[in-house]
């Protein structure tokens, strides 16, 4: 008898006219494939789901240290334990490690007040007393000893050091107070030591996260005065290991084949991160301009219960003392194999990085509980005899905090194979912070993640009442009272996370996939706990299950589709809407826009219209054609293919995809259509005209190679003599 749970996925399955994704199946197929993707669905369990998190988050684990290396021990012990092939990737990467630090205000003919540089324990979670959480620290920070006065710099973007420029203000020499948010953090320590400073603060400011958002942990779950986030400062133009781009950091590489430190530029001057406690005392001293009176400064004012100032005077002066060492640690990426049944070359991964910069109940393993939950139930299929047609890897990799590391080793040192058979990647990052449905993806993938939410329960689904899938939840969330949204909302891949390597270097379709909706953050934090997951976001697992299961539905779409529900058309969708906003944005910049994209817009949705009502008839003649197959998934793999550029961008050549990067200037949000948002930025009609040029090549090659399927395969696909290439 089929399980309450079977019955509730079976309820919001569709049934009848099949979506877009399952249209990819034969016919004959589909019913039968139904029931699998419900049996898969029903294995989910809550209570697993929570043994997975309270295995992986019950010790501190930063890259390369002994409780990183016991995590890395679990990881392989239970995917060997499921009958998984395992791969382990060693790696000798080149990481930081705090020794000291120490901050404090001099006082004239007094001794030096010293601020907190550490978290304190809290009665409240037994987990922050744990005695190998470290101080509080900034991974590459510089090594160095400054005594200077102080400019408060708002968030530290590129913007706000231009606008402190502007209205007069020398930072040469000072220490910068900056408050997260707006940028990466790297970004921050980046243009402070571009405009001259000598040390930077990086703080949390509880207008952000604390106080100001509601009550703080551990009676709620916002960020307490001494809450301190951490995390790596690198910024270069790669991700991955800073001494080995473009070639894997795996331990037997020679030391000869590693870039010297010097040359890489990291950081150069001592960053240090505090909660604000700590730098009210700093800011309740400063007496220079407020920033209310300062032009461009109007919108700084922060939560503390002060006027904010752009200077502190030459009577405050604040000392920063941050030492730490750097060198060569060992790290692993976790890869675990199903080996698919007919077509085992071909690869759907499913990934989180493992490594957290305390106990990462949050972050990661909130999203990495998943790839285990979603590993154990594809497994278990596969054991009762049916295993998926394609192999589906499940990843955990390392060394993700510092740099992305751990991810980018392993698409460098498998490229090649990636590029010719990895279907698409699904990224789980922090996934479960609330049961509020999010996504992120390549163009292509995102009608499959619509047509899976549409298939899977929401979590909060009362039991007595009728089913409400994801998709129904998420539609409702993402439209107005007086505007429905016509789908959800899906956002585009900007950096931070593991999906960088693989989408926008190896060109594989990517996505990023979650829930939220917590009341609080522990980001970064020792108290990023246990103890703080279940008081905010919750015990019950039921997100967590939710979650597993759109995992576990998208996967398994794209591992057993006779063609792979992969949308290329969809890439004209979105470029219609970005060129038009580049044109936009050219033209503010004083630039001409060259380009008319709508005679290639016109031919592509020709094109669409030909595959979408040929089909059917294709999935009805290709087992007789066994060329027709391929040639199918090969045109539903155009979308990246046409927008990677073979050498890399202009000035960027690690970054590969010409329709996304990370933004340069910021780190976390996208660029979309990079090469010509680097041209607008430098104001550069030359640069802008060569990057009409990739786009118009690369549009023109899309055009041809469609133009080649309707010609070959899409006209009259029932007889072999008008299919045959």
């Amino acid at each position: 008898m089929p399980t309450p749970a079977l019955l509730l996925i079976a309820a919001v399955t569709l049934a009848q006219d099949p979506s877009f994704s399952l249209s990819r199946f034969l016919p004959e197929r589909r019913d039968a494939y139904q029931q699998y993707e419900r049996t898969l669905n029903a294995i989910p369990d809550p209570a697993q789901l929570r043994a997975h998190h309270e295995l992986l988050a019950d010790e501190p684990h930063v890259a390369g240290t002994e409780g990183d290396h016991r995590t890395i021990a679990d990881l392989e012990t239970y995917f060997r334990n499921l009958g998984l092939h395992v791969e382990t990737q060693w790696l000798k990467v080149y990481l930081s490690r705090p020794v000291s630090a120490e901050v404090s205000i001099i006082n004239p003919n007094a001794p030096p007040t010293i601020l907190g540089t550490t978290e304190p324990p809290l009665d409240e979670d037994p987990y922050s007393r744990d005695p190998r959480l470290t101080i509080a620290w900034n991974a590459y920070s510089g090594s160095g000893d400054v005594t200077a006065e102080v400019i408060y710099a708002n968030r530290g973007t590129k913007e706000d050091f231009d606008t402190l420029k502007k209205a007069g203000i020398d930072c040469t020499g000072k220490i910068i107070l900056a408050r997260y948010g707006g940028n990466f953090r790297g970004y921050k320590a980046k243009f402070a030591e571009e405009s001259g400073a000598a040390a930077l603060i990086i703080y949390t400011d509880p207008g952000d996260a604390g106080y100001a958002k509601g009550p703080m942990y551990p009676q709620g779950g916002w960020s307490t005065s001494s809450q301190v986030q951490c995390g790596s400062i690198m910024t270069l133009d790669r991700a991955g290991d800073p001494l080995t781009p473009f070639v894997a950091a795996t331990e037997d590489l020679p030391d000869d084949q590693r870039l010297s430190p010097d040359e890489v530029g990291l950081p150069k001057i001592p960053v240090q991160p505090m909660g604000w406690e700590a730098v009210q005392q700093i800011m309740q001293r400063m007496n220079g301009r407020a920033v209310a009176d300062t032009e461009g400064c109007d919108k700084w004012q922060g939560g503390l219960p002060l006027p904010y100032r752009i200077e502190g005077g030459p009577a405050l002066k604040v000392r920063v003392n941050v030492q730490q060492e750097r060198g060569f640690q060992r790290t692993a990426n976790v890869v675990a194999t199903l080996k698919g049944a007919k077509f085992p070359d071909e690869k759907v991964i499913i990934g989180c990085h493992h490594d957290a910069w305390a106990f990462g109940a949050c972050d990661p393993l909130c999203g990495t509980i998943l790839v285990l939950e979603s590993a154990r139930s594809f497994v278990e299929l596969a054991k009762a005899g049916s295993p998926p047609d394609r192999s589906i890897l499940f990843a955990c990799w390392g060394a993700e905090e510092f740099g992305i590391i751990g991810s980018t080793e392993w698409v460098e040192a498998h490229s090649d194979d990636l590029t010719k058979n990895a279907i698409a990647y699904i990224n789980l990052d922090m996934a479960t912070m609330g049961d509020k449905f999010w996504a992120a993806a390549a163009p292509s993938l995102k009608s499959l993640i619509i047509d899976a939410a549409k298939d899977v329960p929401h979590c909060r689904t009362p039991a007595d009442a009728p089913p409400t899938s994801v998709y129904a939840e998420w539609l409702t969330r993402s439209g107005t009272t007086d505007k429905p949204a016509p789908e959800p909302t899906i956002g585009d891949l900007g950096g931070g996370s593991d999906h960088v390597a693989f989408y926008c270097h190896a060109g594989v379709p990517s996505m990023a996939i979650g829930s939220g909706g917590a009341r609080g953050t522990s980001y970064h934090s020792n108290y990023d706990t246990l103890n703080w997951y279940h008081a905010v976001v919750g015990h019950n697992y039921l997100p967590a299950q939710m979650n597993t299961r759109m995992v576990n539905t998208i996967a398994s779409r794209l591992a057993n589709a006779d063609v792979l529900p992969l949308d290329p058309l969809r890439y004209v969708i979105d470029l219609r809407t970005h060129c038009a906003s580049t044109r936009e944005a050219t033209l503010r910049a004083g630039l001409i826009f060259s380009l008319d994209v709508t005679k290639y817009f016109n031919d592509f949705d020709a094109s669409g219209a030909a595959f979408r009502s040929h089909l059917e008839i294709w999935l009805k003649t290709f087992q007789d054609a066994g060329y027709v197959q391929p040639m199918l998934n090969e045109y539903a793999r155009m979308g990246e293919k046409m927008m990677m550029a073979k050498d890399g961008l202009p000035s960027r050549p690690w970054f590969k995809n010409r329709y996304i990067s990370p933004n340069p200037l910021s780190g976390y949000e996208e660029w979309i259509l990079p090469e010509f948002r680097a041209a607008i930025e430098a104001q550069d009609q030359q640069q802008l005209d060569k990057a009409i040029e990739a786009l118009q090549l690369a549009l023109t090659k899309f055009g041809i190679t469609m133009s080649y399927y309707r010609a070959r395969v899409f006209p009259r696909p029932q007889t072999e003599s008008s299919t045959r290439p």
